[in-house]
């Protein structure tokens, strides 16, 4: 079957392997939902119609996005512009498999990790919190990472902007998937979806699986050794919220083990803290603009940092969770790229990234290059 992927053309290789995990991880999420006794249709399709209920908003954005570049670049006839952008993007079953698929896939593929993930206390308890609340400061001098966080962005306000930008990445997920299907270079399009996919599967269902932990802000409630270096942070955390700044994290903190407790299931539920892949996902937009623009190369960066950063003050994750989760992405990435490699994948065609200004009829189209 997968030797069977280096016979399709161009785009249909790579989109027939993210196609391929989904549906290898929906049956698995079936079937092993049945095995434990979880409502595993209602979280799978529950995960799906959430996403899809964003559709709307995140089509208002790219449309947002698409006019303020024909703005910058000054196309004088948009709608045409856009016509031809289309056309390279969807013009041919190949380049539409490209654009498309990704987009019409990552729901399936949220679905079943979703489920996954909130079947896995069920089959691997946890039993790792000790150990990795050791590394940090193994790593920092004998200081836990939120000691060091705290002292450099310890104040309300500085926590406060922390955590919108933690909770901002979940807009930044589904953005990101639109807008790299849509503008992203063929080939770092493949590797990036790819990755994606690998990722969620491998770090948040496998790795999850055989280090099972539920991060510091839970620590307390399992009996942890480790519990009490961290009680000063969760209150701190809870003083800055009781204070007038409404973190989500706290709030969320709240509703994920209350629904872990009584065994509730949902979109967006769940606890599992090593790795974290929101410092995975966060490490692959690094990887995925490598190559682009330095200003997008800075704001990959930046935004991977807040979230480490974040991951680690708010109380969600271990240190090692998100270094782990970085250098797993690192290898996924790799492994991406090798993946293309072994299967020939050669690109549909040098899409432009960018609007083009349509010509007048009869214009030589080679003056565009001129």
């Amino acid at each position: 079957m997968i030797a069977g992927l280096r016979t399709l053309p161009g785009e249909f290789r790579w989109v027939a392997a993210l196609a391929l995990m989904a549906l290898l991880a929906s049956i698995t999420a079936f079937i092993a939902g049945a095995w434990v006794g979880v409502p595993t249709a209602e979280i799978y399709f529950g995960y799906i119609a959430s996403v899809w209920n964003v559709v709307p908003a995140i089509a208002l954005i790219c449309l947002l996005t698409y006019i303020i570049v024909c703005a910058v670049r000054r196309v004088d006839h948009p709608l045409a512009s856009l016509r031809s952008f289309l056309a390279d993007r969807v013009g041919t079953p190949n380049r539409a498999a490209g654009t498309i698929g990704p987009i019409l896939l990552m729901p399936l593929l949220m679905g079943a990790f979703g489920t996954l993930k909130q079947m896995l206390p069920r089959v691997s308890p946890f039993g790792w919190d000790n150990v990795l609340a050791n590394v940090g400061p193994m790593l920092l001098g004998g200081l836990h990472g939120w000691q060091v966080t705290h002292y450099f962005f310890g104040s309300p306000m500085a926590t406060m902007i922390l955590d919108r930008i933690y909770t901002g990445w979940i807009l930044v997920l589904f953005l990101a998937v639109v807008l790299i299907a849509l503008f992203a270079a063929p080939r770092q399009r493949a590797r990036f979806f790819l990755s994606f996919g690998a990722g969620w599967l491998l770090l948040g269902v496998v790795t999850a699986y055989f280090f099972p932990s539920v991060g510091p802000c839970f620590s307390a409630y399992v009996g942890t050794h480790s519990a009490a270096d961290y009680a000063p942070l969760m209150a701190r955390l809870h003083a800055i919220d009781a204070a007038g700044y409404r973190l989500d994290s706290v709030h969320w903190q709240g509703v994920l083990w209350k629904a872990e407790i009584h065994h509730q299931y949902g979109f967006a539920l769940g606890v599992s803290a090593m790795p974290s892949m929101h410092n995975a996902i966060s490490f692959l937009y690094v990887l995925a603009a490598a190559r682009s623009r330095p200003l997008m190369r800075l704001g990959s960066w930046l935004f991977a940092l807040a979230i480490l950063i974040g991951s680690v003050h708010l109380g969600w994750h271990y240190l090692i969770d998100g270094l782990i989760g970085w250098a797993g992405m690192a290898l996924i990435w790799w492994g991406s790229g090798a993946f293309l490699a072994w299967s020939g994948y050669q690109p549909a065609s040098d899409l432009r990234l960018v609007p083009q200004p349509a010509l007048p009829d009869g214009a030589d189209p080679r003056l565009l290059a001129a």
